[in-house]
């Protein structure tokens, strides 16, 4: 005959489970658009979306370059996206990264954040990021004002051969 356990340690293994499925459940849960969202070393899963432990957050104004794109330089393709995602990671660092909802956000966008390494008032991430090259100014369409909020930071990017913008 097998014995059971018995029903105070069937009842502690049943919570225990409920205790970690509602800690999933909430550590997986999408940041609220009005949320804060800060922590050192996000994980940079690409040029716009950063992942702290477990709660993604898209930056605002920006679109991302993938990590498996390529570019070009003449007749050379390079890996440009992983070199985005290193510019990225390198920039974080070893900071503390504070991202806060984006305010000029139009009606049918997408929430989003905008992010400052060291904490508020701090250099702000997405500026840095189109500035550099490493991301793309978003289209018009975002903010309520119709411009592209970073469009011309990605203008200087491009006429100074910056990231993704290097020519032959």
């Amino acid at each position: 005959m097998i014995d059971s356990p018995p029903a105070s340690r069937q009842l502690l293994l049943c919570a225990a489970l409920a205790l970690a499925a509602a800690f999933a459940i909430i550590v997986a849960a999408p940041v609220p658009a009005d949320a804060q969202v800060e922590g050192r070393r996000p994980q940079v899963i690409d040029t716009a979306t950063l992942d702290f432990a477990g709660r993604q957050v898209r930056l605002f104004g920006l679109q991302g370059i993938p990590g498996a794109q390529t570019c070009t330089v003449g007749t050379l393709v390079w890996a440009c996206g992983q070199e985005a995602l290193w510019a990225a990671r390198n920039r974080i660092a070893n900071h503390w990264v504070h991202c806060r909802p984006a305010t000029d956000v139009a009606a049918d966008a997408d929430a989003a954040v905008i992010c400052d390494l060291g904490g508020p008032g701090g250099p702000e991430l997405n500026a840095w990021l189109v500035e550099q090259g490493w991301a793309r100014a978003a289209p018009a369409n975002v903010n309520r004002t119709g411009t592209a909020p970073y469009a011309e930071q990605e203008d200087a990017a491009r006429a100074a051969g910056q990231g993704i913008w290097r020519g032959p």
